[in-house]
């Protein structure tokens, strides 16, 4: 991200951004689209997807009876795959547009053990203290003005013994640089990208402890269907390599919530 705009302006763009996202999905056959409460996107979309829910979910393992938070949850991307996991999930995003089109999916596909709210990632005065078991973040620390403030508050509203699963995507995958520019793909708004040593410090400085990385991801959201069985591959091998995973497209981070202050 370049320079560091007005957080107002920058939560402000944000939702413009997302409203115009979730306007082209606001129709009927969009609704019906996938044949279940999943968002429909691409088969790498949904690997991409289907990935990081299982890692944050075998690094931070909570059972089934567990009270989970997702926040950032768009319109529902990954919210319903933990609803499949979970009896219980509250799901929040800034924005009302994402939310409304989140809920509208899940009436319309008999979803009802997920509920979504409006509420900002640094502000989650709605929930009180120690509310969750579990707190998950997918996609969403990277946009936030002040991630720190986030990281705490999702700790505020986590019980002692309470884990949180977030990922960050990598500032050392070649992808978010010269491979995406040499494509013209244009960089996410007001974007941050960061290295695992400094997700480990800034989840301390928050006050998690027990913190934890892994790298995960060399597939994008963008490999043709044809060619994701190789991607498969790619990640299963070099997620294992010392240096080499160093590169991956993201960084999933946990945290425990050890009751301190």
């Amino acid at each position: 991200m370049l320079g560091s705009p007005d957080p107002t302006l920058q939560r402000r763009a944000l939702r413009d951004f997302y409203a115009s996202e979730a306007a082209d999905r606001n129709d009927p056959a969009w609704l019906e689209a996938g044949g279940s409460a999943r968002v429909p996107e691409s088969p790498a979309s949904h690997y991409f997807l289907d990935r990081k829910v299982d890692t944050a979910l075998a690094m931070a393992p909570a059972p089934r009876e567990a009270h989970v938070l997702e926040v950032g949850c768009s319109f529902g991307h990954q919210t319903f795959l933990l609803a499949r996991r979970f009896a219980s999930v509250e799901a929040v995003d800034l924005s009302p547009e994402s939310i409304a089109l989140a809920r509208r999916r899940a009436e319309r596909w008999g979803v009802g053990n997920v509920r979504f709210d409006v509420a900002d990632a640094e502000n989650l005065a709605a929930y009180a203290d120690a509310s969750f078991d579990l707190v998950v973040s997918f996609s969403t620390l990277r946009f936030c003005p002040d991630p720190l403030r986030a990281l705490r508050e999702f700790r505020r509203v986590t019980r002692p013994g309470g884990r949180l699963a977030a990922d960050f995507p990598n500032a050392d995958c070649p992808w978010y640089g010269p491979l995406k520019r040499s494509l013209g793909i244009e960089e996410h708004i007001h974007d941050r990208l960061f290295r695992a040593a400094e997700v480990r410090a800034l989840l301390t400085e928050a006050g998690w402890s027990s913190t934890r990385t892994r790298h995960i991801l060399f597939t994008t959201k963008r490999v043709p269907a044809a060619a994701l069985g190789i991607f498969r591959v790619v990640d299963a091998v070099a997620e294992r390599l010392p240096v080499v995973r160093g590169w991956s497209g993201i960084v999933m981070a946990t945290g425990t919530n050890d009751g301190g202050r």
